[in-house]
C-alpha cells in the first residue's frame, strides 16, 4: 500500500499562555526594542520591534563567550591555559582591565574579566588565542550565528565596539548589526548548552591580578546580580553593553520557582534606565505567569485519541505523547492552542506499544515556536495482525454499512 502522510488539525479551547499583543499590556518601556521570552520552551511573551536589527554594543560578547565556551567543552582548551598579551591587544581601549604587552593571564582570568567587567582588551586576547587573529574568531562567530538561525545578525570583531575605537579593526565587512529576538535566542543557548556559566557571570565583584601591584576589582557591569545597586530577585546574568550608536542595553535572565525567562532591553538613555526597564519585563513574566503542563508524557493529545490501523484486531490503537510538554501558562486566560498532528503514513499490523508513528507540534497563537522540536507520538499498546477471517467479515460489515 502506498505511504502517504496523514495531516491532521486539532483545535481545543484551554488554559494556556497568551500571546504578546492579546496579554495585558505591558508598563510602558523607554527602550528602542525589546523582548521577553521563556527559557525552556523558547516562547515569546512580549516584544516591540525585536526583529528590527541595531548595533549591539557589548551584548556582542555574549556570542565570544558561547565559543570559548564550546572549545572548552570540546577539550581543545583548558581554563587555566596561559594566554600571552599581544601589542594589538594592548591598544584596545574603551571598557578594559589594561593588559600590557608580553602580560600572561589564564583563559579564566580573561573569560571573568570579559563577562563581568566587559574588558575589550581581554576579549580580543581570548579571540587571538582561540582563533590566531580576530578576524578568523569574527568568522567563527558569523558561522555560528548562520548555525543558531540568527538570521538579523552579523559581527565585525568581537566586542561591539565601534571601528573608530580600534587603532586597527578587524577587516570584516558589513554593519555590525543584531535584533532583540536574535540576542534573546543566543542567550538561551548560552544558557541551555552552558547553564553553569551563571556562577561565573553572575559574580558581584571579581579580583583582577590578585595579590599583584596592578591589581583591580572589578564590579560587575550587571548591577541587577544579588548586593548591588539595582538587585533583583532571581536574576544571575547576563550582559550589558553600551555605545553612542547603540545606547545602554541589556540581556538579563532570572529564575524563580523553576521559571527562567530571558530579556532585552536595546536603545535606552541611561546606565540605569536599562535595569528598571529590564525589572518592568521581568515583573510582567513573574506576576502574570505559571508553568504548566499543556501535554503530558503517555496521555493522549488533547482531542486526539486513536488512529486507523490496517489489518489489525482492532481496527484503531490510541496515540500517546511521549513526552510531556510544559509552557508559561497565564492563569485565568483562555486562548486557542492549536495541535497539528502528523501521522507517518498508514499504519499496517503488527505493530509494537512504544512505536513512534507521528508526531505533534504545538502552534502557539497560530505560529509554531521557533526551536521547539515536535512531540514523538507513540503506540499506545500492541496491535497484533488480524487473521483472514476476521477480516473478511470486518471488510463485509464495512461493505454493508456504506450501503445505509
Amino acid at each position: 500500500m502506498a505511504m502517504g502522510c496523514c495531516l491532521l488539525i486539532v483545535w481545543l479551547w484551554m488554559v494556556s499562555a497568551v500571546p504578546a499583543e492579546a496579554a495585558e499590556p505591558l508598563p510602558e518601556l523607554e527602550a528602542r526594542s525589546y523582548i521577553l521570552m521563556e527559557m525552556d520552551s523558547g516562547l515569546i511573551l512580549a516584544e516591540h520591534h525585536a526583529g528590527k536589527s541595531y548595533a549591539p554594543a557589548s551584548l556582542t560578547k555574549i556570542m565570544t563567550e558561547y565559543l570559548i565556551l564550546e572549545k572548552i567543552d570540546q577539550g581543545q582548551a583548558e581554563w587555566d591555559d596561559p594566554v600571552r598579551v599581544s601589542r594589538n591587544v594592548a591598544r584596545i581601549g574603551e571598557s578594559q582591565v589594561y593588559l600590557k604587552t608580553g602580560e600572561t593571564r589564564t583563559v579564566e582570568e580573561l573569560f571573568s574579566a570579559m563577562a563581568i567587567h566587559s574588558a575589550n582588551d581581554a576579549a580580543v586576547a581570548l579571540a587571538e588565542h582561540f582563533a590566531g587573529s580576530e578576524e578568523t574568531f569574527v568568522s567563527w562567530m558569523n558561522r555560528k550565528a548562520k548555525e543558531m538561525g540568527l538570521e538579523q545578525t552579523h559581527f565585525v570583531n568581537c566586542t561591539g565596539l565601534p571601528r573608530h575605537s580600534y587603532p586597527r579593526p578587524p577587516e570584516v565587512k558589513g554593519e555590525h548589526q543584531m535584533s532583540a529576538e536574535d540576542i534573546g535566542r543566543l542567550s538561551r543557548r548560552l544558557l541551555l548548552d552552558y547553564p553553569d556559566v551563571v556562577d561565573k557571570i553572575s559574580q558581584p565583584r571579581y579580583t583582577f591580578r590578585p595579590g599583584e601591584k596592578r591589581e583591580m576589582v572589578l564590579v560587575n557591569r550587571n548591577r541587577m546580580v544579588p548586593g548591588l545597586s539595582h538587585s533583583y530577585q532571581g536574576i544571575d546574568g547576563l550582559k550589558t553593553g553600551y555605545t553612542r550608536e547603540a545606547g545602554y542595553g541589556f540581556a538579563g535572565t532570572a529564575e524563580r520557582d523553576g521559571m527562567r525567562f530571558i530579556s532585552v532591553v536595546m536603545g535606552t538613555s541611561s546606565k540605569q534606565k536599562r535595569f528598571t526597564e529590564t525589572a518592568k519585563l521581568l515583573d510582567y513574566g513573574f506576576d502574570l505567569y505559571e508553568m504548566q503542563k499543556v501535554v503530558q508524557a503517555d496521555h493522549a493529545i488533547p482531542g486526539y485519541g486513536k488512529v486507523s490501523v490496517d489489518g489489525g484486531v482492532d481496527p484503531e490503537v490510541g496515540l500517546l505523547a511521549e513526552e510531556s510538554l510544559v509552557l508559561p501558562v497565564r492563569e485565568g486566560n483562555k486562548e486557542h492552542i492549536r495541535y497539528q498532528v502528523e501521522i507517518s503514513g498508514d499504519l499496517q499490523a503488527p505493530l509494537s506499544a512504544g512505536t513512534v508513528v507521528g508526531k505533534a507540534k504545538i502552534l502557539y497563537n497560530g505560529k509554531e515556536i521557533p526551536g521547539l522540536e515536535p512531540i514523538p507520538l507513540v503506540i499506545g499498546r500492541d496491535v497484533e495482525k488480524a487473521g483472514w477471517i476476521r477480516l473478511f467479515f470486518r471488510r463485509a460489515g464495512d461493505f454493508f454499512a456504506s450501503l445505509f
